[in-house]
């Protein structure tokens, strides 16, 4: 009789555990939100002053009235997308840095912008995270930051804000 307990407890708990488990099999897993400074999966590693991208999204936005994007549409406006967009644009931002070079010979390093888009694209904030930058030359920052703010960036299918740490790497 104590075989037969302990064989329907062991059951019972197989049991619980396969619906537990079958509740969670059509859920997709969540995405792992990118490191800061991460470039996406199958991503090179830039060279020298290609920066690379993170991202995250936050603070749910109220979408314009017949707008509202249907339950589980994926972002459109993801780390991929911005990374390209501040790649093309990346020009102005080396032109500021070999003019400060000229001033400062040994200048080298990485740059890490931090910049919030608001769900229209608009890029909100845009400054320098101290924390995480080498390179803290306010030439150089302020012409980063006057670029990125000049950017179009799409606006987010899903109405929410991106927050962005964008790195520079400047190597001579």
């Amino acid at each position: 009789m104590l075989s037969c307990t302990k064989l329907n407890v062991a059951a019972s708990l197989t049991l619980v555990t396969l619906i537990s488990f079958a509740g969670c099999a059509g859920q997709k897993p969540d995405a792992a939100a990118p490191s800061a400074g991460a470039a996406g999966a199958g991503a090179t590693e830039p060279k020298s002053d290609e920066p690379r991208a993170g991202g995250e999204e936050k603070k749910p936005a109220e979408p314009a009235e017949g707008d509202e994007p249907a339950a589980g549409d994926k972002e459109t406006r993801t780390t991929e997308v911005i990374q390209a967009l501040v790649q093309e644009n990346r020009k102005p931002v080396r032109e500021c840095y070999e003019k400060a070079r000229k001033q400062i010979p040994d200048l080298k390093g990485t740059m890490v912008i931090h910049f919030v888009l608001d769900p229209e694209g608009k890029v909100k904030e845009a400054v320098l995270n101290v924390e995480k930058s080498e390179v803290k030359s306010p030439d150089i920052v302020n012409c980063a930051v006057a670029v990125i703010k000049k950017i179009k960036f799409p606006p987010s299918s899903r109405g929410m804000e991106t927050t962005i740490n964008y790195p520079y790497t400047f190597n001579p």
